[in-house]
């Protein structure tokens, strides 16, 4: 529903407590300094002969002592059993070697035979394997180490600086997600939300872009007034000729010239929120009425819209009026002696019938794009869509993004439905819906007659979705939320308040604007609707109350529209 639609009204603010959560740190052991641990060196064995694996007791290897190496004057290693060799100069073993391995390996450098890696000693050419310690530059240790210096404590300082970095991030992140919570449930008046879901740009939604894709040409002026026509006899039903059905060839010639481009300017904040939103309509009327899916203008009459016809030309369009339940939405151009399509009978199809789609999937780039395929189904109901009763074409012919508000075309060139990308079926190929003609003549010519489709009922308030996570994070439970509540509306004489919840409407659940406008369609003004409120209780964060009360509900004559 609209924030244009009713007066305010003060509520109290029910603050909620938040709390931060302090996330501990896990201090990893320093690694020890690179160049401290030597390896001890392999001996080579004479050239020429393999030197037999020794079998291993306790992890040690029992090898036979190596000839001395006259690049390395170091002492091997004592046959097992006997102490190794000490240095008289040097009373402390070798820092590393085999009695003080700092891994805690049993006489074992990495790479031997049997080793805890797999390695050989020496391998068949007689070359030292690429995995044993070399010294940096080729040069080997000294004769006689020096005493062994304590471990150095490698990177702590970068090891804080990543876990305070990470702290801040996680407070930052939460922070965040707190005060978008705040804003969007303690304050109860005074939302930015919009009180329409906003296209989802994910699907597609017919090429959402940053900047216009259309050409710099000059742009006609629009029409004065809001472009309803009360005296309007509404669009024409010819019925299906029976016979002369043409070739895809000739239905695209005799139809594209009906077929025209439909640019809507998004306004932001920022320039995420704004955009270009491209979609396709069909030309409804020789003097400028354009029919197009409501989700094409971003359900409001307040964005800038523009439509480009076949020939290049760019017309400033109003938007007449939209119907949000079956995506549909009527423009008009100040324009005459445009080409009318010819609208056909939806019940006159049959599962198995040929037809094609025109339109511009991808945006303008690739406007006037045919595709065919065939009746897949017939008066498919789906979703929130079908709430008014409306039932759908399905089809195989691509409706790709772009391609919704065109025509979906039977081969006799007549019009017998509207794509809508919004519905189509995600995640699957060749399944498409198109809305039939005939069904939504009603609906098309009350949005010329009065911009609106009379006979709908509404609640006289302003509200907005309560999401699972805000719910979550503020205790108050899922459904939808009061803004403001218009004078008018019987809902002041019931003692709700700005800021009560809507959690059940006639007994159904309600987690949205959207179930809220499905029980509605099915009342129409003047019926009664009971409610089931949620209250939350001054200073509390997470209690409440719940009752029941029963509204009359009044006509919408165009209030829920975003202006």
């Amino acid at each position: 529903m609209s924030d244009s639609e009713f007066d305010h009204n003060n509520g109290e603010k029910d603050p909620w407590d938040t709390g931060e959560i302090n996330q501990p740190a896990n201090e990893q052991p320093p690694a020890a300094e690179q160049g401290s641990e030597p390896e001890q060196e392999q001996p080579e064995e004479q050239q020429g002969q393999d030197a037999p694996p020794s079998e291993e007791q306790e992890g040690t290897p029992d090898a036979p002592d190596p000839e001395p190496d006259s690049r390395n004057t170091e002492q091997a290693p004592p046959p097992y059993g006997q102490p190794p060799y000490q240095d008289p100069q040097n009373p402390y073993p070798p820092y590393g070697q085999y009695n003080n391995n700092p891994y805690g390996q049993y006489h074992q450098p990495y790479g031997n035979y049997n080793g805890p890696y797999g390695g050989y000693r020496q391998d068949q050419y007689g070359q030292q394997p690429y995995w044993s310690y070399q010294p940096y530059g080729g040069q080997h240790p000294d004769q006689n180490p020096q005493d062994p210096k304590p471990p150095k404590r490698k990177n702590t300082g970068l090891r804080v600086f990543l876990w305070i970095l990470g702290g801040l991030t996680a407070a930052f992140v939460l922070g965040f997600c707190i005060y978008g919570v705040q804003t969007a449930i303690s304050q109860q008046s005074g939302w930015p939300q919009s009180t329409t879901s906003q296209p989802e740009y994910n699907d597609g939604e017919d090429s959402a872009s940053s900047g216009s894709a259309s050409s710099q040409a000059q742009i006609q002026g629009g029409i004065k007034g809001d472009g309803t026509n009360p005296n309007s006899s509404g669009i024409t039903i010819v019925p299906e000729p029976g016979t002369g059905q043409l070739s895809a060839k000739d239905v695209y010639k005799n139809v594209v010239e009906s077929v025209v481009g439909v640019e809507t300017t998004v306004a932001g904040t920022t320039a995420s929120q704004g955009g270009v939103i491209q979609g396709t309509g069909i030309v409804a009327s020789k003097d400028g009425y354009i029919l197009t899916n409501a989700h094409v203008v971003n359900y409001s009459r307040a964005n800038k819209v523009k439509v480009i016809l076949h020939d290049k030309k760019e017309y400033e369009a109003t938007v007449v009026g939209y119907d949000k339940t079956s995506d549909l939405a009527v423009l008009r151009i100040n324009a005459s002696n445009l080409s009318a399509a010819v609208f056909g009978n939806a019940n006159q199809l049959e599962i198995g019938d040929e037809v094609i789609a025109i339109g511009n999937p991808g945006g303008m780039e690739y406007s006037s794009s045919l595709t065919g395929g065939y009746v897949s189904a017939l008066n498919r109901t789906i979703e929130s869509h079908s709430d008014n009763g409306m039932t759908y074409i399905q089809t195989d012919a691509a409706i790709n993004p772009g391609n919704s508000g065109g025509p979906l075309v039977n081969m006799y060139g007549q019009v017998i439905g509207i794509n809508s990308n919004k519905i189509v079926a995600t995640g699957y190929e060749g399944m498409g819906f198109a809305i039939p003609v005939s069904k939504a003549k009603t609906i098309i010519d009350d949005l010329v007659a009065r911009g609106y489709v009379s006979g709908r009922s509404r609640l006289g308030i302003t509200a907005t979705t309560i999401t699972d996570i805000q719910s979550q994070l503020s205790g108050y439970p899922t459904g939808v939320m009061i803004r403001e509540i218009s004078s008018e509306s019987d809902l002041t004489k019931s003692g709700v308040v700005v800021g009560d919840v809507i959690t059940k409407a006639d007994g159904q659940a309600i987690a949205s604007l959207d179930d809220l406008y499905a029980v509605l369609n099915k009342h129409k003004a003047g019926d009664t609707m009971s409610l089931t409120i949620f209250r939350m209780s001054t200073g509390q964060s997470t209690t409440g109350s719940t009752r029941t009360v029963k509204t009359k509900l009044l006509e919408d004559k165009g209030e829920t529209q975003a202006k």
